[in-house]
């Protein structure tokens, strides 16, 4: 359920979700990364990425088979003449065209996967983009964040769960209501798949509005994925009420109690 990095050999990229990692330029023998995972391992050889193994089509041998054609030939006599074989154009021209085709196709695929590679690109840039507009617009305050991150790891020892203690720890206010793409967001987490790092962004607005329990769904849900790497969960009617749900703002009508219900029905689920 964690976020996977990939290798091209000489740059890592990520982290991504299952989904996001589909649309990444991989083949079978990009070497990924997840936390809990000893090393670097081809993508054919990771079980739970079989879904995005099975999206990537089997590499083409592009070049088409040559049908050789066996005759045999019977002995001559002497007084059979010797007749001249004149060689046979017709497999030539079908050669010739199946070799057109096999270039056609390997433009085609070069065309998609330089096409593939330039949008990775961009979204990966663009990403680092709104990241650094973040961090340069955050601002210590008052607000006691550690107490949320203290909590929660006492409750993840609770359910013998011992993540390991990140040497960074940011936690700050960032006006995200104000920023392109973020106007809508109450929270952003970038420490998911770094065991090093906890890095959350909360909008001043958002916790000034929200009352207790929401403001600890909000923490528990952005800790769950700096610190257990957890994806948000499909926004489905099914999920309501789950502290990965992704709609917060949906929330306001819960209670200290459903909060400790949804945290720790988490909890249980990740010790199993």
């Amino acid at each position: 359920m964690g976020k996977y990095f990939y290798t091209d050999g000489k740059e890592k990229y990520g982290p991504y979700s299952k989904e996001e990692l589909r649309n990444q330029p991989i083949s079978r023998t990009t070497k990924v990364w997840c936390y809990g995972m000893d090393k670097w391992t081809e993508l054919s050889h990771v079980p739970e990425l079989s879904n995005v193994l099975n999206s990537i089509p089997p590499e083409l041998n592009t070049t088409p088979p040559i049908k050789k054609e066996s005759s045999t030939v019977e002995p001559k006599t002497e007084t059979e003449p010797i007749q001249k074989v004149e060689p046979k154009t017709q497999p030539s021209k079908e050669i010739k065209k199946s070799s057109n085709f096999s270039k056609w196709v390997i433009a085609i695929i070069a065309v998609i996967i330089i096409s593939l590679f330039a949008y990775a690109v961009i979204q990966n840039q663009s990403e680092v983009n709104q990241y650094n507009e973040i961090a340069a617009n955050s601002y210590d305050s008052d607000e006691d964040f550690d107490m949320y991150v203290q909590k929660f790891y006492r409750d993840l020892e609770f359910y013998g769960i011992y993540p390991k203690k990140p040497k960074v720890q940011i936690i700050k206010f960032s006006k995200l209501d104000q920023l392109d793409n973020t106007t809508h967001i109450h929270g952003l987490s970038f420490g998911s798949g770094d065991d090093d790092r906890i890095e959350i962004y909360i909008n001043p607005s958002t916790w000034k509005q929200f009352n207790k329990p929401m403001r600890y769904f909000l923490m528990y849900h952005e800790l769950a994925h700096d610190v257990l790497n957890l994806d948000d969960l499909e926004p489905k009617s099914w999920h309501e009420g789950k502290l990965m749900y992704p709609a917060i703002s949906s929330y306001e009508n819960k209670n200290m109690d459903d909060f400790i219900e949804s945290a720790h029905a988490l909890f249980e689920e990740q010790s199993e």
